[in-house]
């Protein structure tokens, strides 16, 4: 089995790399979610093929925004760049592979979906804090951003699907920003005692020089009262406080849900923060499992 990397090679020197790079990375995206719609049609899936054609037009469209904010900024000489190294494997599992699994259900099929955002999203990540140059880590921190709003619209459609298949919706889950905090402090522990050092290292690189979470969380119940938030039942893995990987996972749905609710904003600009360094750890969390 490979390992799931979301981690650049080298850091990017130049907009014309960055861009390169971001052009490469979505055309992969579209071919593999094509060809799995293609996998679909071809075994009579016409749910599944339908779910993969519209994330396979919705790479198209990102495609098509970074060709034209390439063209905008360096001209048409730069349409033909190549990446400057091998693109990273952001996918659980290659195309054709996945398309042999008779367990795939459009709920997987999103879920799969999600974890690739992610992973993009901690690579843009990196690539920003590795930049020598102002406008290529604007730029990444751009594209990070973008990133963001996919895996929240994707985890939206996921537990649409998840609901779907099982037919509930479950009563929603009512969180305080107290909470919150000592479940940063519990992850951050966890962290400390079990994660492998390369691991802390990658998510630190990552966060930057930013206030600790539980912190941040404190200060905002304080500011704004413990603004008790809404989200949806995410399954009895949520609450095992004792699985690391649950608990990352269960901080990026909340910050995403909460900010989704934010009419402040300040608690907005906050929430937004919290839930791009919950993205980037849990991608870097998983990235550093198995696939």
């Amino acid at each position: 089995m490979t390992r799931v990397e979301a981690i650049p090679p080298a850091p990017l020197r130049s907009l014309a790399e960055l861009f390169a790079v971001a052009d490469a990375m979505e055309r992969d995206a579209v071919a593999y979610y094509a060809a799995m719609a293609s996998a679909m049609h071809a075994r009579d899936d016409r749910e599944l093929a339908r779910v993969f054609e519209r994330l396979a037009d919705i790479e198209r469209g990102h495609v098509a925004e970074i060709g034209a904010w390439r063209r905008s900024d360096l001209g048409d000489t730069a349409m033909n760049a190549e990446p400057p190294w091998p693109l990273p494997d952001i996918f659980d599992a290659p195309a054709a592979e996945a398309a042999r699994s008779r367990l795939i259900t459009p709920y997987a099929a999103l879920a799969a979906a999600v974890r690739q955002e992610e992973r993009a999203f901690a690579f843009w990540a990196y690539v920003a804090a590795q930049a020598p140059a102002r406008e290529v880590r604007d730029a990444a921190e751009r594209m990070a951003h973008e990133e963001l709003e996919h895996v929240s619209l994707l985890r939206q459609e996921r537990r649409r699907a998840f609901h779907a298949e099982r037919g509930e919706h479950g009563r929603p889950l009512v969180i305080g920003l107290a909470d919150l905090a000592a479940r940063e402090r519990k992850l951050a522990a966890q962290l400390a005692a079990a994660a492998d050092p390369a691991l802390r290292l990658a998510i630190d690189r990552v966060v930057g020089p930013r206030p600790d979470a539980a912190h941040r969380l404190e200060a905002l119940a304080a500011d704004h009262g413990d603004l008790p938030l809404a989200v949806a039942p995410l399954g009895p893995a949520a609450t095992d406080a004792d699985d690391l990987i649950a608990t990352a996972e269960f901080l990026v749905e909340t910050y995403l849900a909460a900010a989704e609710q934010a009419r402040d904003e300040a608690v907005l600009g906050v929430l937004q923060d919290l839930a791009a360094v919950a993205v980037a750890r849990l991608a870097i969390l998983q990235g550093g499992e198995p696939a």
